[in-house]
């Protein structure tokens, strides 16, 4: 899964040239290879590497500066962030220092396999001044560790193919980052580095990473963003509907019916009106929104879409939870923030919004919420009759969403929320990849489908420029 980032960096193209410049210092096999820059953890004061398999030479400041220490098979590198300098030891014996990043370069033609954390990684690390550390190395091995942890690693063929390939050109899309290209986690691509191809099925992956090596999609000529989500809920959307922002092309909703054939399809929470007053509060702090947001009185959807009408699939591109106090809003992909839902495909099913209260809160002539007792409050029909609430068998309450109803006597309730999918739902949704690899699909059906837009014979697939 891939937090959507669609966006245009100015000093994107020096970057990977700088990048290219280097890879022969990153790689030791460096012909036609394209490194990718890894963020596997940041805020570090100290970083402790140790070395599987074969030869690393330990590097302060530039990749050019001279070698401080070489680190072989069983040893351990640590790093440690001191002030605007870098200390460097190998087997707990002090080898020098640094003014700035340090480098892990890999040596010779061999695999060469280090240790940070939990898992092993392939080719080169680095730890940055900043307190950034990345695992630098060829694309190819980078995808090795994400197409597996991504889709699973027993998806049918056809879908591992076209999960290397959307992989591939996500990563590709994301190079020229500052510090880095993508980072381990759903932020960009879960990424398990060399101990992902050691699970059970690892061999799989590799396979479908070489069987379609180097291949990217692009659209009408340019690189496609390749989002994609684990479930679609039945339809995938446009993706401005999600994170608003231009409309791209090949990010347009289409049908996903394979969606439901898989877990992740539909879900339900019961929501309290405790439970909506502590996400409005949670995600007031969040966003720096002052205030305090009170008792629950409501929540309102909006399925507008950018262009006009609703979403394609339904989506719901607004919400807001009403409070005594504050009116907290949330848009697009940020409301699965807000409460807390797997996606924005869902639906109020019960309760409404249904207020059940002692007091109720009503707008004054000056536009202010007041409180007022149920016992005071009366409505007046068309024939001018005035009756008080507390009487009427049932009472609705209009809001911009619809009819909700009212009763006294008690407290706020709150909502049930019955939705479909996982994830934002743009691009490929992984389960109805899998859905049509196994009525027999290939990769190439898939991607078409999934990210061909108006127009599929603008999107061809073809070897990274």
């Amino acid at each position: 899964m891939v937090l959507r980032r669609i966006w245009q960096n100015a000093g994107r193209s020096a970057a990977v040239l700088l990048l290219a410049a280097l890879i022969g210092l990153w790689l030791p096999d460096a012909a036609g290879a394209t490194v990718v820059r890894v963020c596997l953890q940041s805020g570090i004061s100290s970083a402790e590497f140790t070395v599987m398999e074969g030869e690393y030479e330990v590097r302060g400041g530039s990749l050019t500066a001279s070698t401080i220490c070489t680190a072989r098979e069983d040893d351990v590198v640590r790093v440690v962030l001191s002030g605007s300098r870098a200390v460097i030891y190998l087997n707990d014996e002090k080898m020098g220092s640094a003014s700035n990043d340090v480098s892990l370069l890999a040596l010779g033609e061999d695999d060469n396999i280090i240790k940070y954390g939990k898992n092993k990684y392939r080719d080169g690390m680095a730890v940055l001044q900043n307190g950034y550390v990345l695992n630098i190395l060829d694309m190819e091995h980078y995808l090795y560790g994400v197409v597996g942890r991504e889709i699973g690693y027993q998806a049918p063929e056809e879908a591992l193919r076209a999960q290397a390939i959307v992989a591939r050109s996500y990563a590709a899309f994301s190079m020229g980052g500052k510090y880095y290209d993508v980072s381990a986690s759903t932020a960009s691509q879960v990424y398990g580095g060399y101990t992902a191809e050691t699970d059970i099925g690892g061999g799989r992956i590799v396979d479908a990473v070489d069987d379609t090596a180097d291949l990217v999609m692009y659209y009408d000529g340019d690189l496609v963003e390749a989002v994609f989500c684990s479930s679609a809920g039945g339809h995938t959307e446009d993706n401005e509907n999600v994170w608003g922002g231009v409309a791209m092309p090949y990010l347009r909703g289409v049908p996903s019916p394979y969606d439901e054939d898989y877990h992740s399809m539909n879900w339900q929470v019961s929501l309290s009106a405790a439970d909506l007053a502590e996400l409005a509060t949670t995600y007031m702090k969040r966003v720096g929104q002052s205030g305090s947001f009170g008792k629950f009185v409501r929540l309102d959807l909006s399925y507008d879409a950018a262009g006009g009408g609703d979403t394609v699939s339904g989506r719901v591109t607004e919400a807001a939870i009403i409070g005594t106090g504050a009116t907290v809003r949330a848009q697009y992909d940020a409301i699965r923030t807000l409460l807390g839902v797997k996606s924005t495909l869902f639906e109020i099913t019960d309760g409404s919004g249904t207020a059940a209260y002692d007091e109720v809160y009503v707008l004054n002539a000056a536009g202010n919420l007041v409180e007022r007792p149920w016992s005071e409050l009366y409505a007046i029909g068309s024939d001018g009759v005035k009756q008080a609430l507390g009487e009427m068998a049932q009472t609705y309450m209009r809001s911009a969403a619809g009819l909700y109803p009212l009763s006294g006597g008690g407290q706020a309730d709150g909502v049930t929320i019955t939705g479909s999918g996982w994830g934002h739902g743009v691009g490929m949704s992984q389960n109805g990849a899998i859905g049509m690899a196994e009525d027999g699909y290939d990769a190439e059906d898939i991607l078409r489908h999934y990210y061909g837009g108006d127009n599929r014979k603008l999107l061809t697939i073809a070897e990274l420029d």
